[in-house]
């Protein structure tokens, strides 16, 4: 048996030694104690000890993988649904043992095989998997406190212990789940106040009178005719917006957030500052319509201008459609209604172009579930949306505050138009940079100039911010000079005493038409007809400018001798 003083081992090298114990190790208590022992604590378990009458003692720990008694089985005539679902381990997998000696008066730690015991019948990457050391676990804690969510923390460690700690191995098969197991234990003790009262009754008392505290307007309500009891809150600043800019309000519900099961409704609506204090539709076509080109089609279809536009895109995509169930669920729920569901019914309003999805709620309910619970009662569930609440209305107090100060920089940009566009509030300028940035893009396709002669542009960016856009733009750059002192000053007059609530009262008015005769009925209807034909000549126009000039030449050659074959005759 050979002593040996032990210097300047890297981890796994520590673990290494401490797992197939070759020769008796001595190291100092103070050492094996902060840099040795919480290495391999997962591979040792405890077998038996003893204390001698001059401070010293020792202890013999055998593997884990050690389990004397065979596990039971199931019991007899259980019922398959009943039975659950587990995980046994067999038994006497490994016989290995070691001897830790604590030589008081030396501060000194001997560690040695114990009675000739074999090596391990595994690897010391089995022995992480069934537990993790006490060093993992310690390295995990420290990153779980600071409340990242578990996928990140687990990035973190194993990024740390490989780089930092040369604990690679030994972090390499770590899961998210046991993070969320170790998360828990910490944090459930700090958590003890969000769980609530175990009555309805008491939490919901508790939750008014803490939101009452925070200066909510807080009420209970009851419709006995169906059975619907609840709470409804707002803070004072949120009511006035509320009452202010709620022309548009979207609405929204999530669950999950509390142990009662009580769903929780939000409105949300845009200030004057472009701050929220089509996703539903194309996650369900995602789904529902997974054939892509059938799916692409119906994107088209959405984003069409015109009503027969949209229609003809809808019975191209169920004609091109192979799958019946693909086409009979197009049929059923979007075919007669697309009024309800594209853009070409809200053409009139560019409020409504703007606000194509509840996407800026979903993104609410999101930040709000990342910190709460099911396990919470109502008064922790107020608590994370108190807190998320005052978040909020701090980001739209700073976002006021830069909308009329803060200029944006951008490379490459000229002077003359940088001038102009610092007069803009600065969620425009950043609009604006955004579409002369695409004049860019139009170039290096090779697409020429749109040869507007006016600042009227069909696209769906000025339909809905009555801005220029990047064809207006580019239209400026290389061919006529459309955006002059007096141009700019229209854009601008816009936003001088106002911010994004211009849009609410910007709309197309609809008139109602006096009862007409059939003769009248029918001129109308040909007019109708000859619009449509007219945006669909122009939508094919600006199809085949997006394949190149060569196309869009082709195509302008057809277009004038079809038309020159009927204006002719």
């Amino acid at each position: 048996m050979s002593n040996n003083k032990i210097v300047h081992f890297t981890s796994d090298e520590k673990r290494a030694l401490l797992f197939n114990i070759k020769d008796t190790l001595e190291i100092s208590k103070e050492e094996f104690d902060n840099s040795w022992w919480p290495l391999v604590s997962n591979v040792w378990t405890q077998f038996n000890s003893c204390k001698l009458n001059n401070g010293d003692s020792w202890k013999v720990f055998t593997c884990r993988f050690t389990k004397h008694r065979e596990s039971s089985t199931r019991k007899e005539n259980i019922p398959i649904k009943k039975r659950r679902t587990t995980m046994i381990r067999p038994a006497n997998i490994c016989h290995a043992k070691i001897k830790v000696i604590r030589m008081t008066s030396k501060k000194l730690i001997q560690i040695e095989r114990y009675n000739n015991t074999p090596d391990h019948t595994h690897t010391l990457i089995e022995s992480d998997r069934l537990k993790r050391s006490t060093a993992v676990r310690t390295l995990v804690m420290q990153e779980a406190i600071k409340n990242y969510p578990p996928v990140a923390i687990v990035k973190a460690v194993k990024e740390y212990a490989n780089n930092e700690l040369d604990l690679g191995e030994s972090v390499k098969d770590l899961k998210r789940k046991e993070v969320v197991n170790i998360k828990y234990k910490l944090h459930g003790p700090l958590e003890t106040h969000l769980v609530g009262n175990i009555e309805l009754e008491s939490d919901i008392l508790e939750t008014i009178s803490y939101l009452k505290n925070q200066e909510y307007y807080c009420e209970r309500y009851y419709i006995s005719q169906k059975s619907t009891y609840g709470i409804v809150f707002a803070h004072p600043k949120q009511l006035k917006k509320l009452h202010q800019y709620g022309w548009l309000t979207l609405i929204d519900s999530t669950h999950k957030t509390n142990k009662h099961d009580w769903r929780l409704f939000t409105l949300y609506i845009r200030d004057s500052y472009n701050c929220w204090d089509v996703v539903h539709i194309v996650r369900t076509w995602i789904a529902k319509i997974y054939e892509k080109k059938t799916r692409e089609i119906m994107i088209g279809a959405m984003h069409k201008r015109t009503k027969i536009g949209c229609e003809q895109f809808i019975q191209n995509a169920i004609q091109q459609c192979s799958v019946s169930a693909v086409c009979n669920f197009i049929k059923r729920n979007y075919m007669k209604n697309s009024h309800k569901w594209a853009l070409w019914a809200r053409q009139h309003s560019p409020l409504l172009l703007q606000v194509t999805s509840t996407n800026a709620l979903e993104s609410y309910h999101s930040e709000l579930k990342r910190t709460t619970s099911f396990l919470y009662g109502l008064i922790g569930a107020s608590y994370k949306i108190v807190a998320l609440d005052q978040k909020k209305r701090a980001e739209s107090e700073n976002t006021a505050f830069n909308f009329r100060t803060k200029k944006i920089s951008a490379y490459g940009v000229d002077d003359e138009f940088l001038e102009e566009i610092h007069k803009f509030p600065f969620p425009v300028q950043q609009m604006l940079i955004k579409e002369i940035g695409a004049v860019m893009d139009r170039l290096e396709k090779g697409k020429c100039v749109p040869g507007l002669t006016s600042l009227e542009c069909h696209c769906l960016f000025h339909n809905r911010y009555l801005l220029p856009c990047k064809h207006i733009f580019h239209e400026h750059m290389y061919g006529n000079q459309l955006l002059t002192d007096n141009a700019w000053k229209k854009f601008q007059g816009l936003f001088e005493e106002n911010g994004f609530e211009i849009y609410e009262q910007r709309e197309l008015v609809i008139e109602e038409i006096p009862i007409q005769t059939d003769a009248e009925k029918k001129i109308e209807n040909r007019r109708h007809t000859v619009n449509e034909l007219t945006e669909r000549v122009r939508n094919k126009y600006w199809s085949a400018e997006e394949m190149g000039a060569s196309q869009a030449e082709i195509f302008v050659n057809k277009l004038e001798i079809s038309l020159n074959s009927i204006i002719n005759n």
